[in-house]
C-alpha cells in the first residue's frame, strides 16, 4: 500500500514538473501572431501620406534611428557605443525616400496628444540626432480628419520642397593644439583666443564664431 501511494505521489510530482516546464517563461519562442501590423491611425496616415507625396517617393514604416544615422569619425569608442545603443532603441514611424535611388529625405513621427501614445512627449535624443545629422524630422498630431492637401503642404514645405541641402548642425572642426593659446587669466581679455598661426590657418575664424546666431528649433506642425 505504501509503495502504491509513493508511486502515485511520484507520478503527480513528475506531471507537475512537466507542466511547469511547458509554462516556463524561459521557453525560447513564446510568441503569437499579432492581429494587426499597424494601428488604425498609422494605417490611415500612411494611405494619405502615400497619396500626398505621389509615386516618385517611397514611404518606409518603423525605421530604426540607427538605420539612418551613423556615428562621426573621431568619436571615442565609449561615446560611439553609447550613441549606437541609444539609436538602436529608437525608431521613426515613417521615413520618406526618393523612389528611384532611395535617397533619405526626412522622417515623421505621429503624436497622440490624447495621451495614448508614448511619443506624446518629445524625445530629445531622436530630435537631437536628426538635427545633428541634418535630417528633417516632423511630429504630426494624430487626428480623425486629415486631408491630403494639408499633409502635402506640410511635407512639401518641410521635406520634399526644401531644395537647400541640409547640413549637420555641428561641424566637428578641431583646431590643432599647437595653434591654440591657453585661456587667459585676465578678465579684460576674451577667452578662447586663437594664436596668429591659427588665424592664418583658419581665416575669419573669430568673426565667424561671433556671427553664428543661436538656432531656434522649427515650429512643429501640430
Amino acid at each position: 500500500m505504501e509503495l502504491i501511494l509513493f508511486a502515485m505521489i511520484s507520478l503527480v510530482v513528475i506531471v507537475a514538473l512537466l507542466a511547469s516546464r511547458l509554462n516556463d517563461n524561459s521557453f525560447p519562442f513564446p510568441f503569437d501572431k499579432k492581429a494587426m501590423v499597424f494601428t488604425p491611425a498609422e494605417k490611415n496616415f500612411q494611405n494619405l501620406l502615400e497619396q500626398a507625396v505621389g509615386e516618385n517617393y517611397r514611404i518606409i514604416n518603423r525605421v530604426k534611428l540607427s538605420d539612418i544615422v551613423t556615428v562621426r569619425n573621431g568619436v571615442s569608442t565609449r561615446a560611439s557605443q553609447t550613441a549606437v545603443n541609444n539609436a538602436d532603441n529608437k525608431y521613426l514611424d515613417f521615413v520618406i525616400c526618393e523612389k528611384q535611388n532611395m535617397k533619405l529625405l526626412g522622417g515623421i513621427d505621429l503624436v497622440d496628444t490624447n495621451g495614448k501614445g508614448y511619443k506624446v512627449k518629445k524625445d530629445w535624443f531622436v530630435s537631437g540626432a536628426m538635427e545633428a545629422a541634418g535630417i528633417p524630422h516632423l511630429r504630426i498630431k494624430v487626428k480623425n480628419n486629415y486631408s491630403i492637401e494639408e499633409i502635402r503642404a506640410c511635407i512639401k514645405n518641410r521635406i520634399i520642397g526644401n531644395n537647400t541641402k541640409a547640413e549637420p548642425k555641428i561641424k566637428g572642426r578641431v583646431i590643432p593644439a599647437p595653434l591654440v593659446k591657453a585661456r587667459p587669466k585676465s578678465k579684460n581679455q576674451p577667452a578662447g583666443v586663437i594664436s596668429s598661426a591659427a588665424a592664418k590657418a583658419l581665416p575669419n575664424t573669430k568673426v565667424a564664431a561671433r556671427q553664428i546666431p543661436h538656432q531656434q528649433p522649427h515650429a512643429l506642425p501640430h
